[in-house]
This record gives structure tokens, sequence and C-alpha cells, in this order.
């Protein structure tokens, strides 16, 4: 059933992006696959998996708004479950220097939050993300306001309230929560040498789930990239992230995370990254950690190809208590102009 509903869609897609309608007022259609597979010890174990598939359709609403559709399938129980990942207006011409979004997002906290999964640097979410997010991202129905400061240096600030209904991988409604979801992002960042550039990020969330349990999280992520003429020679990203969980009647759970990916471009189609992961319960001093070395070739804007490798491991008071180590493989093919992320 939903795999015939997104199949319906893409054919609608096509469609509308037909020649035929000229250039559709900007009508823009993109659409991107990510196929994935993995096999080791204790982990995935198929090498032949459509992981996901995307259609977005944006264009201009009117001559203040823009409006985008983003739908995605992902591969559930043997079939492709169809959801709505983004549908909003947003606008930069309502108040100078601001921007403003409404409608259903992901949340503009975090560096990973904000991209789609096929635009990661790799394969698979860091445990810093899939633990305080998601395997994908946090999305929900809200309004989001940003605005740049008249400084003369770069400082940003991003705020939004959503409705708290969906938080991680929810299909649905979801529940009420009793506080809704609130976050800020406090930005700044630096211009370098033939168009290079460092961002960091200061980043709240916080809500109050519909049983009463307390989210408070803390976040800093950075991204720097160095390029060498059109060539990204050297690209570092990390996020760190500080969690408290408040169950009712519970004491405070604290967990830290925190990952570090550098990457060295060799030619302007091939590199080769390292991920770190460092999950921290600063309870029961359980520390899960990770390394993923992460080879990419990119033979044009439109295709992404991939190969890692995760060693993982759990240490309970420094001794092992799990461990699994597998291989992943992904490709990636986008069809259409893909909308423009953050830096």
């Amino acid at each position: 059933m939903h795999t015939k509903v997104f199949l319906i869609i893409i054919a609608i897609g096509v469609g509308l992006s037909s020649p035929a309608l000229g250039d559709n007022a900007g009508l823009g259609i993109s659409g991107a696959v990510d196929l994935y597979g993995g096999f080791g010890n204790n982990g995935p174990s198929q090498f032949d998996v459509l992981r996901e598939a995307e259609l977005i359709v944006y264009s201009p609403a009117d001559y203040l708004f823009d409006g985008r559709l983003g739908m995605a399938a992902h591969l559930e129980g043997g079939d492709y479950f169809f959801e709505l990942h983004e549908a909003f207006l947003s606008s930069s011409k309502l108040i100078p220097r601001s921007r403003v979004k409404v409608g259903q997002f992901f949340l503009g906290v975090g560096r990973l939050n904000q991209i789609h999964r096929h635009d990661w640097a790799f394969i698979t979410a860091p445990k810093a993300h899939t633990r305080f997010f998601d395997q994908e991202g946090v999305l929900d129905l809200g309004v989001e306001f940003g605005t740049l400061f008249p400084l003369p240096f770069f400082l940003d600030l991003t705020v939004g309230v959503t409705s708290g209904r969906k938080y991680g991988h929810v299909h649905g409604g979801g529940s009420t929560p009793r506080v809704p979801t609130h976050y800020l992002r406090l930005v700044t960042y630096a211009d370098l040498a033939q168009s290079s550039g460092f961002q960091v990020g200061l980043n709240y969330l916080g809500r109050v789930a519909n049983d009463g349990t307390k989210k408070f999280m803390l976040g800093l992520d950075l991204v720097g990239k160095w390029r060498d003429n059109q060539r990204l020679a050297f690209l570092l990203q990390s996020e760190a992230w500080y969690r408290a969980e408040t169950p009712p009647g519970n004491p405070v759970e604290r967990e830290f995370s925190v990952y570090l990916y550098p990457q060295y471009g060799f030619t302007d189609s091939l590199y080769l990254g390292l991920r770190g992961d460092l999950l921290v319960n600063m309870d029961s001093n359980e520390v899960d950690h990770n390394i993923v070395p992460t080879l990419s070739w990119k033979p044009s804007e439109f295709t992404i190809f991939r190969a890692a490798y995760n060693f993982q491991g759990t240490r309970r008071s420094g001794v092992v208590t799990a461990a699994s180590n597998y291989a992943e493989l992904q490709a990636i093919f986008m069809l259409g102009a893909h909308p423009a992320h953050i830096f």
C-alpha cells in the first residue's frame, strides 16, 4: 500500500517537471535514492536495501513566501513506509535580515538534524545523533524564526517552537506534550582564505513529554571547510551534546555524547574520513565508542558511492561488555537540482 502511494507521488513529480510545463514559475523537482548494504559481526546483514527514496517539490508561493513539500519512503517491516517530511512556507522578505518558517520541518538545531541523510558526509548517524535525536532527524509542526544581528561580525540566532507531538522517528500524530518542544541556536561564522570557512553553533532544546518526563539538552556543533580552488581539501565536522532527562518521580538521567569527523580530499572526487563517536552514561559510567573509517567517491554532484567499516564497543568500569564490527556500502543518486543546504 505505502509503496503504491509513493510510486504515484513520484509519477506526479515527473509529470510536474515535464518540459511541456515550462519553468512552472520557479517550480523545482528533486529526487534522491539511498541504497545501503551492511554485513559483519553482530551488525547489519543485508547488501540489497533501498534505505530511502525522497521527493522534494519547491517553489515561490508568491512574491513574499517560498514553499516546500518533501516526501520520503523508508523500508520498514518488508515494505516501504511513506511519510511526509517537510511541508512549510518560509520567507526572508517579511523582516529585514530575518527568516520565518511555518509548517512541518526538521528542527533547526545542531548540524546533522538540518541536513537530509543522503547529504551527510558518512553513511550512518553517529551515536551523538541516534541517541539524542534519531537515525535520521527530528521533525515537527511549528514555527521557526531566525535573524542575523546587525554587527560587524556574523552572528545569527534561530528560535523555534513546535507542537512536540513528534520527537524521534514517530509515525502518526504522537502524543501531546505538557510543554511543547522549544529550541534556540546561536551561530557565528568566519571566512578563511580561498573560499574556506569555519562555523560554530551553540544549541538548546527543551520539552516536557505527555508523561511528565522533562528533557533538557545543550549542544555545540562546528564545521570547517578548507578548499584548494574547487577541491574540498579538508573537512572537519563535530557535534557534542549533553542531555538530562527527568522521569516523574525518578532522579535525573544524564548522558554526554560527541563525534569528530575529519575528512581529507585526495582529488575533486575521492575523499577519506575517520569518524570517532563517544556516548557516556554519566550515572552508570557506561561508555559506548565507535570508530568508522569512510571512503567516498563522488564522480559528480549527483552520484556518491561510499564504503565504511564500523568498530563498535561498550565498556562498563573499563571492562568491554559488547563489541561488533561490520562493513557498510552506500550508493546515492539524485535527480534534478537539489535545494541548497546550510554551509
